[in-house]
């Protein structure tokens, strides 16, 4: 029998037969290691999972093993605790479970499992874990080195998502350029995106003018999406003839750079028809139809 076995049952028995005289500096054969997890940067349903496991390799009959995260206990054996006013963990997708067998000296592999990782669970399962052997009273006997689990979530593959709207339009389509806008009347250009972790930059450009557009607004929607927005007012033909970029980046163990535009550009007609009497004047502007009645003679003078 291998030599490193053979101490092992050796350690066992002797722990047994006498507890605590001879125990040794360690409880721990195999510790919780470092993870790093990606999620999102796919569909909205696609999660993620992780496994963290503690070889206690032996425990004297008072004693429980638990996780902690973050320095504070989040389960003992195979109870996961519901921690009133924090955010620390979900219990519905954390598990801990322990050994098979009846035999709380002899010690063996306890394990936590948490699942159904997403973008928006990502900070809260992130952080540092450790086992622990402690007492009922949660007073630690020993404790593992720690495991640090880094989770980034990517924007999924159809983000950017760009938007665009008007006062006499909430939502205008940008999926067929050239996009037909009334002239003078200011635009509202949207960009939104999962917001990451670590978040997003995102920042809007124009075609042939160097730098970055100051946003007119950014924040998050009720949905925990981040967004950028800018206003334009096109002015003429020349200005018809453009295109806005939003562009996305994200550094982290991989390179995240996505965007989406809007435009270039066409003068849509307001095909409204103003009727006025003989003598008001009104202000022309292009396809607008003015009528001018005269209550005398009947007669219609059209301008165009």
């Amino acid at each position: 029998m291998d030599c490193k076995v053979t101490s092992l049952w050796l350690l066992v028995t002797l722990l047994i037969m006498y507890p605590g005289v001879y125990a040794p500096d360690y409880q721990f054969g195999r510790e919780p290691t470092d993870k790093t997890i990606i999620v999102g940067n796919g569909s909205a349903s696609d999660t993620e999972s992780f496994i963290l496991k503690c070889e206690v390799l032996y425990m004297y009959d008072d004693q429980r093993v638990g996780w902690l995260k973050n320095d504070t206990f989040i389960s003992i054996n195979e109870t996961i605790f519901d921690l009133p006013g924090t955010d620390l963990v979900d219990k519905s997708r954390y598990t801990a479970e322990k050994p098979f067998h009846d035999c709380r000296r002899c010690g063996g592999t306890y394990t936590l499992t948490v699942t159904g990782i997403t973008p928006e669970t990502a900070e809260m399962d992130s952080g540092k874990y450790q086992c622990a052997t402690c007492y009922d009273n949660f007073q630690i006997n020993y404790i593992s080195s720690p495991a640090l689990i880094t989770i980034y979530a990517v924007p999924r593959q159809n983000h950017p998502l760009c938007r665009l709207s008007s006062p006499s339009k909430s939502n205008i389509s940008t999926s067929t350029p050239p996009i037909a806008v009334l002239p003078y009347e200011t635009l509202t250009l949207a960009c939104l995106s999962d917001p990451g972790l670590p978040p997003v930059n995102m920042s809007w450009s124009r075609q042939n003018h160097t730098g970055d557009l100051q946003p007119s607004r950014a924040g998050q929607t009720r949905e925990g999406l981040s967004f950028i927005e800018y206003k334009w007012t096109p002015s003429n033909a020349l200005d018809m003839n453009t295109v806005f970029t939003c562009r996305v980046q994200q550094s982290t163990i991989i390179e995240y750079d996505s965007e989406c535009s809007i435009g270039p550009f066409i003068e849509e007609s307001d095909h409204t028809t103003q009727i006025l009497p003989i003598g008001e004047s009104a202000t022309m502007r292009a396809g607008r139809v003015i009528v001018f009645t005269a209550s005398i003679l009947n007669v219609l003078f059209y301008s165009i």
